[in-house]
C-alpha cells in the first residue's frame, strides 16, 4: 500500500482553508482589537459589537453552506469563501467608512468562515484512508491555530507603520494562501477510501444515535468556554492587568503556537489512544487553561493558559470532527459535522453576543472565565455518557 504523506496537496489546501477563514478570517481581530480602541478607531462597545457580529455570522455561514451545495459546487463554494475572507480584512483598511462597512465584514468574515469549516474537512478527510483521518483532520486544522499564531506576531509589528497596515497585512496573507491553494479544489471527492456506511440517521442504532447527540452537547459547550480567550484574551491582557500591548500579542502568539500545534497532537493521540479518551484528556486540559487566570496572573500561569486553551481549542475541533466520522460514517460526515458546527455556532453567537454587551460594563474579566470553566465541566460529563463505534458494535452484536 502506498504511504500517505500527512502533509500533502490536498491537507495543505485544508489548512489553508482554516487558516484564511478562522484563524485570520476570525481570530485575528482579536489581536487588533485592543489598538482599535486606544487609537479611538472604534469604542469599546463598538470594538466588542464587531467581534460578536463575526461569531452571529458564524451562525448563518452554517446553514448557508448546506444550503448553497444545491446550487454550487463545494470547490466553487470553498474558493467564493476564501476570497470573501480575505476581502473582509482588505475592506476594512478604509478608516473613514461608516460602522456599518465594518459590521458588514466582520458578519461576512463569520459567514465565510463557518462556510469553510463545514465544507473543506470533510472533503479533504474523504480523499485518505480510514486509519490516519485523526492525523489528517489534524494537519487541516492546524490551520486555525497557525493563522492566531501569524496575527499575534505580526500585527504587533505592522501597527507601528500604522492600523491600516495590519488590516491590509492580515488581507494580503489571506488573498497569499488562496491564490496558492486555488486549482487543489477542483479535485473531485474519490470514493475509494469511504467504507460502506449508513445513507440515513434512521439507520444508525439507537445507541449511535444518544452518542451523537452527546457529542452534540459537549460541542455546544465548548462554544462557551473558549470565548474570554478568543474574544477577550488580549485586551484582559493589555487594559486590565495593565501590561504593554506588545505583551499581549506574545501571549496571543503562544495561543497561536499551542492552536497550531493541537490539532496535530490531538489527532495523534485519538488515533493512538480512542476518540474518546483524548476528547475526555482534551476537555479537561482545556478546562484548567481557562481557569488559571481566576487563579493566577503571574507569567507562568498566563503562559499554560495560553498554550492550553491554545492547543484544545481546535484540538477539540479535530477530534469533534473525527469522532462525528466514526460513530455515522462517511456519507452522513458532512450532513453531521454541518450540525455540529451550527451548534457551535449558535452558541458562541448567542453567549459571546451576551459577553461582549456586558463585558464593557464588569469590573474584571473574571466573572467570564468561571463561566467558561463550567461549560467545559459539562462537556466533559456529556462525552463521558458516549460509546464507541465499536462498544455500539459489541452492544448490539450481544442484544442480538
Amino acid at each position: 500500500m502506498q504511504q500517505i504523506k500527512l502533509l500533502n496537496r490536498a491537507t495543505f489546501a485544508g489548512l489553508a482553508a482554516t487558516l484564511v477563514g478562522n484563524g485570520i478570517g476570525r481570530f485575528a481581530y482579536i489581536a487588533l482589537m485592543p489598538v482599535l480602541i486606544q487609537s479611538g478607531w472604534f469604542s469599546s462597545e463598538d470594538a466588542s459589537t464587531l467581534g460578536a457580529a463575526t461569531l452571529i455570522g458564524y451562525i448563518f455561514g452554517a446553514p448557508a453552506s448546506s444550503f448553497l451545495q444545491r446550487y454550487y459546487s463545494t470547490g466553487t463554494l470553498i474558493r467564493a469563501s476564501l476570497l470573501l475572507s480575505s476581502f473582509s480584512y482588505l475592506g476594512c483598511a478604509l478608516k473613514t467608512a461608516p460602522f456599518e462597512w465594518f459590521l458588514t465584514l466582520r458578519t461576512m468574515a463569520g459567514i465565510t468562515g463557518a462556510i469553510l469549516m463545514v465544507l473543506a474537512p470533510p472533503m479533504i478527510a474523504s480523499l485518505h484512508p480510514q486509519e490516519m483521518k485523526a492525523r489528517i483532520s489534524g494537519v487541516v486544522f492546524s490551520g486555525i491555530g497557525l493563522g492566531a499564531m501569524i496575527s499575534g506576531t505580526i500585527i504587533p509589528l505592522l501597527i507601528y507603520q500604522s492600523v491600516e497596515s495590519a488590516w491590509l497585512g492580515m488581507g494580503a496573507i489571506a488573498f497569499l494562501a488562496t491564490v496558492l491553494t486555488w486549482n487543489t479544489w477542483s479535485l473531485e471527492v474519490q470514493q475509494s477510501h469511504c467504507t460502506m456506511s449508513p445513507a440515513s440517521f434512521r439507520d444508525l442504532s439507537k445507541r449511535v444515535r444518544i452518542s451523537i447527540r452527546f457529542v452534540l452537547l459537549a460541542y455546544t459547550f465548548g462554544a462557551i468556554g473558549y470565548l474570554p480567550h478568543t474574544l477577550f484574551w488580549v485586551d484582559y491582557i493589555v487594559r486590565e492587568l495593565g501590561m504593554t500591548l506588545s505583551s499581549g500579542g506574545v501571549y496571543w502568539a503562544v495561543f497561536g503556537i499551542g492552536a497550531a500545534i493541537g490539532p496535530i497532537v490531538t489527532g495523534v493521540l485519538g488515533d493512538r489512544f480512542g476518540l474518546k479518551k483524548a476528547l475526555l484528556t482534551a476537555f479537561f486540559c482545556k478546562a484548567i487553561g481557562v481557569a488559571l487566570p481566576l487563579l493566577s496572573t503571574g507569567t507562568v500561569a498566563l503562559f499554560v493558559s495560553s498554550l492550553l486553551v491554545g492547543m484544545f481549542t481546535p484540538g477539540i475541533v479535530t477530534l469533534v470532527s473525527t469522532y462525528t466520522l466514526e460513530l455515522v460514517g462517511t456519507q452522513l460526515h458532512t450532513k453531521s459535522w454541518g450540525a455540529m458546527t451550527m451548534a457551535f455556532a449558535i452558541s458562541q453567537g448567542v453567549v459571546g453576543f451576551v459577553m461582549a454587551h456586558y463585558a464593557p460594563q464588569l469590573s474584571s474579566y473574571n466573572i467570564l472565565f468561571m463561566v467558561s470553566t463550567s461549560a467545559l465541566i459539562l462537556s466533559i460529563v456529556c462525552i463521558a455518557f458516549t460509546s464507541t463505534k465499536q462498544q455500539s458494535l459489541n452492544t448490539a452484536q450481544t442484544n442480538s
